[in-house]
């Protein structure tokens, strides 16, 4: 939520107690008849695709929509848009507005993608001077070769897709939503808006709808969960999404959001009451700090391990997981890892069930929340072991830590039963572990390779 009100110049979308209504009609000629008898009789069903939403994004700020097909996502960009009214409520926008909502919503099916590109930038504000200069730019950015010149119709939804983003970029645009149109390019076209996307935050409003969680946490500075028309949350991406993933993977999500995301809070706050934990590996004793915090002292110094007892999760419960730790190649627990390191990477858990196939992995992110690279034990030959309840257990991996550039970067930690294809995750722990990389070689990129020689030769 935002810390203070922001003042009317600081506002770029201002959305006051929009509701949205349609009126649904069980056979075509009820609507006739409503036409004739409307007055004395209703001949439809009301459906409420927005229920008194407010919503205000600043200036500059990035936000993005969560929800299920149906949540009224699509619905409220369309009203922000102006290409809805609402029943009831204001949605105000300041600011030259690109939006990218449905395939084609503003091209002529009949009319060449040169053609288009003037219709749907002068409908986004553009003279007809400031298009020619920017038609050979939009086109080379679009990136469809001869098919710029065929009739959009023709079009596959990919194409439609880049030559609708190749437009929006270049109207100078205050304000860009975009609703999923990423989702049908391929991944040079994706690479591409996303880079452009990243570059527009600089200087923006950002409004964006999209099922790709890492996309989200990449890209935004808060998200906005919707179901049924109404906004259940407003808060970081981060735990935004989480209690969103949780909820859909709930198989009682038919239960109201709002109360169901009331009770995982609360459960989130019995979490962080765990016990103290054993010994660690290294025969220190972990204390846990006032901030959930793993701390391991002995007698030279006292260092700071990053497992969070407090971290979100979610899972079945059937097992979990109750530790988790670095060591560096002499079996000491490590504190901060730098590219090329020998490490081990412990996790320990404790089976509340049988467990028979079990499978414990890790994924690591950087702070932007793209994996940069994950692992878990059902990509080897290992045997797995059959695990009573009430045992203990835990799971090594041993592996040169690749050369990251420097920064803060967080662990998954995940615990299932099955095989890959068909299992239960019993405990998915989110951002559980912390820690920074100091140093590394990476010039360029998310991640280095170790180069062992660089040569010049000239030829004679």
């Amino acid at each position: 939520m935002l810390d203070q009100s922001p003042t009317p110049a600081d506002v770029s979308i201002d959305v006051r107690n929009v509701s949205k209504c349609y009126h649904i009609y069980s056979r075509p000629q009820d609507r006739l008849l409503q036409l004739l008898l409307g007055r004395k009789r209703r001949f439809y069903k009301e459906f409420w695709a927005l229920k008194d939403v407010n919503l205000t994004v600043r200036r500059g700020e990035s936000v993005a929509l969560l929800g299920r097909n149906g949540a009224g996502k699509s619905t409220l960009l369309q009203v922000i848009s102006g290409v809805l009214q609402p029943t009831a409520g204001t949605a105000s926008i300041t600011g030259r507005i690109a939006p990218l909502l449905e395939l084609g919503t503003s091209f002529n099916p009949e009319f060449s993608g040169m053609e288009n590109i003037a219709l749907s930038a002068s409908v986004l504000g553009l003279t007809e001077e400031q298009i020619a200069e920017r038609r050979d730019t939009i086109a080379a950015f679009a990136d469809i070769g001869d098919f710029i010149h065929q009739p959009v119709r023709t079009y596959s939804s990919g194409m439609q897709a880049r030559l609708a983003f190749a437009v929006a970029a270049h109207v100078d645009a205050e304000v860009l939503i975009v609703d999923e149109i990423l989702s049908v390019g391929d991944i040079a076209f994706t690479q591409k808006c996303t880079r452009f996307i990243r570059e527009f935050r600089e200087r923006g409003t950002l409004l964006f709808v999209s099922h790709d969680m890492s996309a989200v946490t990449a890209l935004c500075d808060r998200a906005v969960w919707l179901n049924g028309g109404q906004v259940i949350e407003d808060g970081a991406p981060r735990d935004v999404a989480h209690h969103y993933k949780v909820w859909m993977a709930n198989p009682q999500k038919h239960l109201d959001a709002r109360a169901f995301l009331e009770s995982l809070k609360a459960g989130t706050a019995d979490e962080a009451e765990a016990p103290e934990p054993e010994p660690a590996g290294d025969g220190a004793q972990p204390v846990p700090d006032d901030d959930g915090t793993l701390l391991v002292q002995d007698l030279k110094t006292r260092t700071r391990v990053s497992f969070h007892w407090d971290a979100l999760s979610s899972g079945e419960g059937g097992a979990r997981i109750e530790r988790a730790w670095i060591e560096d190649a002499e079996g000491s627990t490590a504190t901060m890892v730098n590219g090329g390191d020998a490490v081990t990477l412990w996790i320990e858990a404790e089976a509340r069930q049988p467990l028979q196939s079990p499978i414990v992995g890790f994924g690591v992110k950087d702070r932007l929340g793209q994996v940069v690279f994950a692992w878990d034990t059902s990509k080897t030959d290992l045997l797995p072991p059959v695990v009573d309840a009430g045992q203990t257990f835990r799971a090594g991996f041993r592996f040169r830590f690749p050369y990251l550039t420097g920064g803060t970067y967080t662990i998954n930690l995940a615990l299932a039963d099955g095989t890959p294809d068909t299992h239960i995750q019993h405990h998915w722990m989110y951002d559980a572990m912390e820690f920074q990389v100091q140093w590394s070689s990476v010039a360029q990129g998310l991640i280095g390779i170790p180069m062992e020689q660089v040569v010049f030769t000239v030829d004679a």
